[in-house]
């Protein structure tokens, strides 16, 4: 056996150290240009792009279903409870995001090290040896596979709820929804992957890859649900056993998670390429410093008001626009959905431009000026549709309409009966807000999205991050269930005019504390430079510089 294998064996035995060989240095040096070089998993994001894709179908594509299906089923039950169980999804998913995402980071792969049976001088077959050794990585697949299994499971007691007494329904889809959404939790595990298994100078797109997936999940949820309406209610029936447009999605969905599971077991490959791997070792000697907490707490305010607009904007949009502009019920559903696919189409695109050549652009230092540049934009659709005093008043109307072969009575515009914010209250010109609904705010989600969760996992460092990864998500989804509880409240008793204005000052005050500490959100140093006798401490001790 050569010098040299003799010296990597006694330190591979060890499980590292300090080196006390010019050998070993040479060694250590070689292995730290191997990290550097190591390439992103391509295989294994676009595998979790695809799920995260499903995961955020699953989020909306209950949506159209979800209140005339419980109407069908419990017709006792109130709209206040449909609200309870619309925003049971978000609750499993807050809570259960940080946990997935601790499990992960605790979950790591024990390398076995025995050199007994390998033949002296021979690297490769040692190497090959190793490897065969070790147990195949799971930090990402127990997590992912054990949530899409509650996702399965709870779809499946969804499309029984029938088996049910009546009263209890209402419960029953409650308690799905929120194990479905705790299912759904893993989206901040494979937010975690893609952030610790691309390189640095890959880590913009293998970002924009996961963070988009789920969100164009969401966008296209509420059209597959299409598909299923010609099978019609009740449909296929065998005693509790029922397909019907409104079970038919769940079922979909059980199938696809099945797939899932499948598939990554099949093809997911852990390999991590944005993680110092010395200092993830127990016995490792390199420093891994503490992220700045400030810069972290940055980021998950920037993901709450993110959140919090948009799910206002999408909790009142129908109401909104049936009182500025006076539409029919069947004018604001077909002109608000083109509005939300004009919005989701321009956001598509900038996701693309990210995962083709922006995201790069960005990467080199410029996701701090790319965060405010986007929450300028959010900023700037508000103050441009803002329903200022010299706008012209709101009209209001009653029409007789046909409503499937009966005469109604329908209300266009605002009621100054019902609210009384409609006596006040000026319109805003519909092609301004097309436009900058359609245009602003459609680049402002992605800009931001992107940008700051980038700038996020730098901050993090070459670390696992599961556990703040599932935290950044609980702030999403936290601010999904508060958020429309707390609009749908303010928007009747004062109209638009206090949630634009919440909105405009969330999003100053984010913007400001970006600008404030622009120098401290900056990617975490590995390695600062010490003078003498200066020192820092980390996880595993004190470096000091003598």
């Amino acid at each position: 056996m050569s010098e040299e294998n003799k010296i990597e064996l006694e330190d591979e035995k060890r499980g590292g150290g300090p080196p006390t060989t010019r050998s070993e240095s040479s060694i250590e040096s070689k292995s730290d240009q191997d990290d550097d070089e190591r390439e992103t998993s391509w295989q294994s994001i676009y595998l979790l792009t695809a799920i995260g894709m499903f995961c955020g179908i699953q989020f909306s594509i209950f949506f159209p279903t979800l209140w005339p299906f419980l109407n069908t089923v419990d017709p006792t039950a109130s709209a206040s409870f449909f609200g309870f169980i619309t925003a049971a999804f978000s609750v499993g998913q807050g809570l259960a995001s940080p946990v997935f995402g601790y499990w992960m980071n605790k979950a790591k792969s024990e390398y076995k090290h025995d050199y007994t049976f390998v033949k002296a001088g021979n690297k490769q077959i040692l190497n090959i040896y190793v490897s065969w050794l070790s147990p195949r990585k799971r930090r990402v697949r127990q997590p992912l596979v054990f949530g899409i299994s509650i996702m399965i499971l709870s779809n499946i007691i969804f499309c029984f709820v029938e088996g049910f007494p009546e009263k209890q329904r209402r419960w029953v889809m409650m308690v799905a929804r929120f194990f479905i959404g705790v299912g759904a939790g893993t989206i901040g595990v494979m937010r975690a992957y893609a952030a610790t298994a691309s390189s640095l100078k890959d880590r913009a797109r293998a970002i924009t890859f996961i963070q988009a997936s789920y969100v164009i999940g969401m966008t296209f949820g509420p059209g597959i649900q299409v598909a299923f309406t010609p099978i019609g209610y009740p449909g296929l029936t065998a005693g509790a056993f029922h397909v019907d447009m409104y079970t038919s999605p769940a079922w979909f969905a059980s199938i696809i998670s099945f797939l899932s599971v499948l598939f990554i077991f099949i093809f997911l490959e852990e390999s991590y390429a944005g993680i110092d791997k010395h200092a993830d070792e127990e016995d490792s000697y390199t420093a891994m410093p503490t992220f700045d907490t400030i810069s972290v707490a940055v980021c998950v305010l920037t993901q709450f008001t993110l959140m919090f607009i948009i799910t206002n904007l999408e909790t009142i949009g129908s109401l909104y626009a049936k009182m500025m502009w006076g539409w029919t019920n069947a004018q604001a559903v077909e002109y608000t959905g083109i509005l939300q696919a004009v919005n989701g189409l321009v956001g598509v695109l900038v996701y693309a431009l990210f995962a083709v050549k922006l995201g790069d652009y960005i990467s080199q230092a410029r996701e701090r000026i790319f965060t405010i540049f986007g929450l300028a934009l959010g900023v700037l659709y508000h103050v441009v549709t803002f329903p200022y005093p010299w706008g012209k008043d709101l009209h209001f109307e009653l029409r007789n309409v046909t409503v499937h072969g009966k005469n109604e009575t329908e209300e266009l515009g605002c009621n100054p009966d019902k609210y009384r914010w409609c006596h006040y209250t000026k319109d805003v010109n519909f092609w301004i807000y097309a436009s900058m609904y359609g245009v602003v705010l459609a680049a402002c989600f992605p800009i931001v999205n992107i940008s700051m969760n980038t700038l996020f996992s730098k901050i993090l460092g070459a670390r696992r991050q599961g556990t703040m990864q599932g935290i950044m998500l609980m702030a999403g989804s936290f601010a999904r269930t508060v958020g429309p509880i707390l609009v749908s409240w303010i928007f009747q008793e004062w109209g638009p005019e206090p949630i634009w204005g919440i909105e405009i000052f969330t999003l100053s005050v984010t913007a400001i504390f970006w600008i404030i500490f622009y120098r401290r959100m900056t990617p975490l140093n590995s390695n600062p430079k010490l003078n003498p006798y200066e020192y820092f401490h980390y996880a595993k001790g004190v470096l000091y510089r003598i």
